[in-house]
């Protein structure tokens, strides 16, 4: 969506994936406008918004999650937005056009807030972000935040941390104006980049467990505690692999691969998913950024006794380097040498390092097996020993 708002994504029609006409040439209505208002589980039934009510053999639940608003004076106001939803972002879109918009602040550092820093830019608008939290993106290790800082800076986008948003008002020069516990900030529009909030209110009422995350509770092939009801997505946990706990990780791809285990189970096959370990990537203006598995912190919380270490490599090979930069975090068990994570930052080659260390995590690999990792050679690409190995044979000798 912010690549939609930022005009890379002229067509936003390019972002649907089916229209409710296409679901009726395969035999499925498609009730738009519509909500649910009940659910009856005794029997088996939902009351829509339009007074109607359906029967069901089986519940799929696909409530998703709702964008987190900040619960201060004026964040009702025209021009503060939330980005969940492509309708959200056409009226983002369409309200930057209508109004011309000179200047936008951004409430929250994430993964949103950080890919609208570049979408806002490239429409001209002078934009700031700030976050309640010391720096942007946190779960990155901070010389890796401190990078992206300059990033950030390169391409005029102040970054404001440990600022606490306290209230919104009209303006006078611009069209809002942001209260904060470090002073006030002059906006065309605010966008609250706070993350999201599962929504399971209707799963609640119908009595559905929901697990420690407090998200839905489901098994390895979707069904709740009620046999004849699935969740997927965004309102549902998720059985991380390397944590080896149920977790709540409301990303899109995940959801997409939840929808379509249940749906094999509910056409009458058999799909397990078989779970995640949480892969994530966002672009910042030059840097790729990327994490998979596990932080210090989260590996310490799960019971294993973390060790980590940061190489700063080449994403290509030294005689094709142009001066690129490539950091490598590695996280692993001391006891196992076992591999628990991994983040990387780069001008290239970071997604597609994170993306084998992933494969890695998955199959359980071990800083000796990565380290001596058979992977594709050409000085283009990488190393003959490439960042991977180098930093698996780094951290291995901090194991001894």
């Amino acid at each position: 969506m912010p690549y939609c708002i930022g005009d890379v994504i002229r067509d936003y029609k390019k972002l649907l994936m089916r229209s409710p006409e296409e679901f009726g040439k395969t035999g499925v209505d498609v009730k738009i406008k519509t909500s649910v208002e009940a659910v009856n589980p005794d029997n088996r039934s939902v009351r829509l918004s339009d007074g109607s009510e359906l029967p069901y053999d089986i519940l799929a639940m696909a409530t998703g999650a709702d964008a987190i608003r900040l619960d201060i004076p004026g964040a009702d106001l025209e021009g503060v937005f939330v980005l969940r939803d492509l309708t959200h972002a056409l009226r983002l879109k369409s309200y930057v056009n209508e109004k011309g918009c000179r200047k936008a602040v951004i409430v929250g550092a994430g993964y949103i807030g950080m890919e609208m820093c570049e979408a806002f830019r490239n429409l001209g608008i002078e934009t700031q972000v700030l976050d309640i939290l010391p720096r942007p993106a946190f779960r990155w290790d901070p010389e890796f935040t401190k990078w992206m800082v300059e990033e950030l800076n390169r391409n005029q986008v102040p970054f404001l941390g440990s600022t606490k948003p306290i209230a919104i008002e009209k303006g006078k020069d611009f069209a809002l104006r942001l209260i904060t516990d470090q002073g006030d900030l002059d906006a065309d529009i605010i966008l609250m980049g706070l993350g999201t909030k599962r929504n399971t209110a209707l799963a609640e009422s119908m009595g559905l467990t929901m697990g420690e995350s407090g998200a839905i509770q489901v098994d390895f092939f979707q069904r709740t505690s009620r046999e004849e009801v699935y969740a997927v997505g965004d309102c549902c946990e998720v059985f991380h692999r390397v944590a080896g706990r149920w977790v709540y990780y409301p990303l899109g791809d995940i959801a997409n691969k939840q929808g379509r285990t249940a749906g094999v189970n509910i056409g009458g096959g058999a799909a397990k998913f078989a779970g995640v370990v949480g892969a994530q990537s966002f672009k910042l203006f030059n840097l790729e950024v990327a994490a998979t598995g596990l932080t210090e912190e989260e590996a310490q919380k799960y019971g294993f006794q973390p060790v980590s270490s940061i190489l700063w490599g080449l994403p290509v090979g030294r005689p094709m380097s142009k001066g690129e930069k490539l950091g490598l975090k590695l996280v692993a068990d001391k006891s196992t040498g076992r591999l628990l994570g991994a983040q990387a930052v780069g001008e290239m080659g970071a997604v597609a390092r994170i993306n084998s260390l992933s494969i890695a995590l998955w199959s359980g690999l071990t800083l000796e097996d990565i380290g001596y990792l058979d992977l594709a050679y050409a000085p283009v690409f990488g190393g003959a020993w490439d960042a991977m190995n180098i930093a698996a044979q780094g951290l291995m000798r901090k194991l001894a």
